[in-house]
């Protein structure tokens, strides 16, 4: 780009001879540069970094006259500006240098698998390494590769030199130390199968206890979550209804009530997913027909509740006036959320039916492929052998492919298809490995056991997680079930306390209706929190969302029913 290389120029020609001491005596960029594979000079870094901020100056210097003349006191904290935008060029080499370990560490156990079955093949771990360069189901190892790939053929590095500088500059250590353990090992002339099938088995072995880690500090967080929904909320609501019935309160109790639960209250579940979506493996493969479904259903959703509230009052729809004794504004909304939701709930619950199918059904195909290729038979007539055994939803599928494969269609165009019609990463990787050892190593008996042992170790990594995560599940619905009955409670507490005292008449149902819609919506929010937390989708916190909506709708009909205050209750 000519604008930031002229940006460049200009910030290294005016501060490019205070860089070097700025490097050796304050901060070294140099490390944390390579690591975040951000391609600059440290020196070219650091006078970027001055001159950006030198650039900002105006910025306090305003702030400081605007507070001098009006006294607007939050303009104290862009005074530092210049010290942020410093601050700022020291994190980002950091942070990007985070997102490329977590990205790779996300794909290593298939990579780490992948070059172990290759080697088992009789495949060179540099010749896995430049067909991983062309691979695009893991796009993190692609961009490693290419770089390793780019040292030996354009700059004439030999590989294992560049395999050295691969494991120096990367910012994972699980990689540093597979790439750092190869080079030892063939420098020392030792086993090279036997070293990367054991190191492939030690990181999805550490992998295993990573998803257990991270199963309970997404545990922590649901009920950290949990807690400071329901508390903070019953606070909230504590204060605005006796700002309600203060006398000359409660003109701004509509505006803040709503403030807080369609602003405030979104903002905080988006903080808490961004939480969890950081701390949970990634995958790069999006279902979007759930969120697809969601927009379309919420049209009706919001034509329903426009013709249940009336228009919110402005218009008179006769057909529907019996409705009126029972449907009021928070039944309206938990209808009008459940049409929007349900549906969309129904679709990903049966996507994800499928997809965990078809993934156990892989994991017995592989083992029973494994026993048949012993017999002699080639792969394909394997495929076509098995294609009669029931692996669940994978049956269909294995039977298209055993057809197409029986009609003269190459192995690896069938299977590919397949892994383009599939939505699961994990299907995807394993029946690509599939494909390469078939095509690159024949499909010799050992890659297959090989490659059928690696993807039955992932699977029970995923068992695990899921069995870590499951006890959580439950936590919502008394957290939501708490939410109404304490809101209703109070309330109507409220309310009994006023009738004894005889002192006000106003009429409360109002606020209890906007009390209890609040509460409703943030049950609806805790659910699709909760589906984020506990099975890594916001798609999968539509079910609980839906099925929230209704019980915090029965909860708030059924407690004032049980529980009355006041004279006589």
């Amino acid at each position: 780009m000519p604008l930031l290389e002229a940006f460049e120029a200009w910030s290294f020609r005016i501060f490019g001879r205070m860089a070097p001491s700025f490097l050796k005596h304050v901060y070294e960029f140099k490390d944390h540069l390579e690591r975040a594979k951000i391609k600059i000079y440290p020196e070219t870094y650091v006078s970027l970094m001055f001159f950006t901020a030198v650039l900002t100056i105006p910025i306090p210097i305003v702030s400081i006259v605007l507070v001098c003349l009006y006294g607007f006191i939050p303009l104290v904290f862009l005074i530092p500006f210049p010290v942020y935008v410093m601050i700022g060029f020291m994190v980002i080499p950091m942070s990007k240098a985070s997102d490329r370990s977590s990205n790779l560490e996300r794909e290593m156990p298939f990579v780490s698998a992948y070059i172990s079955v290759m080697a088992s093949g009789g495949i060179a771990p540099y010749t896995s390494f430049k067909r991983l360069a062309d691979i695009e189901l893991l796009p993190a190892m692609r961009a490693e590769s290419r770089e390793l790939i780019k040292d030996v053929e354009i700059f004439g590095i030999d590989p294992l030199t560049a395999v050295e500088n691969a494991a120096r500059k990367n910012p994972l250590d699980i990689y540093k130390d597979f790439l750092a353990g190869y080079s030892s090992t063939v420098i020392i002339g030792g086993d090279i199968g036997h070293f990367l099938e054991r190191k492939a088995e030690d990181i999805f072995k550490a992998r295993a206890l990573r998803v257990k880690a991270a199963a309970e500090r997404l545990g922590m967080l649901l009920e950290t979550f949990v807690i400071v929904m329901v508390m903070m909320s019953l606070c909230f609501y504590i204060m605005f209804s006796v700002e309600q019935i203060m006398p000359g309160g409660g003109e701004s109790m509509g505006s803040g009530l709503l403030l807080y639960t369609f602003i405030f209250t979104p903002l905080l579940s988006i903080m808490f997913v961004y939480l969890a979506h950081s701390m949970q493996p990634k995958s790069p493969v999006t279902e979007m027909r759930p969120y697809k479904v969601l927009g379309i259903c919420s049209i009706p959703a919001i034509i329903l509740f426009l013709l249940l509230t009336n228009f919110m009052g402005t218009v008179e729809i006769s057909f529907l006036s019996p409705l009126k004794p029972i449907v009021d504004l928070p039944v309206a909304v938990a209808v009008a959320l459940f049409v929007a939701t349900a549906p969309a709930a129904v679709v990903n619950s049966k996507l994800s039916h499928k997809r965990i199918g078809i993934e156990s059904g892989v994991n017995s195909f592989l083992r029973d492929l494994t026993e048949v290729r012993k017999t002699g038979l080639s792969p394909e007539k394997c495929i076509e052998s098995l294609s009669h055994r029931e692996y669940g939803e994978f049956s269909k599928e294995l039977r298209k492919i055993s057809s197409e494969i029986s009609w003269g269609v190459p192995a690896k165009k069938v299977i590919m298809d397949f892994i383009k019609r599939t939505k699961s990463w994990l299907t995807q990787i394993v029946m690509f490995l599939l494909v390469e050892t078939i095509d690159v190593g024949g499909g010799t008996i050992a890659m297959i056991e090989s490659l059928a042992r690696f993807n039955n170790l992932t699977q029970e990594v995923e068992k695990e997680k899921k069995m870590a995560t499951r006890p959580y599940i439950m936590m919502p619905y008394f957290a939501a079930i708490l939410l109404v009955a304490t809101t209703t409670m109070m309330l109507g507490f409220t309310t009994g306390t006023l009738g004894v005292a005889e002192k006000s008449t106003k009429d409360m149902a109002p606020i209890v209706s906007i009390f209890v819609t609040s509460a409703i919506f943030h049950s609806y929010m805790i659910g699709i929190v909760a589906g984020k937390i506990s099975e890594e989708s916001i798609a999968a916190g539509f079910k609980h969302s839906a099925i929230l909506v209704i019980v915090a709708v029965v909860a708030a009909k059924l407690v004032p029913m049980f529980l009355k205050f006041g004279p006589g209750g």
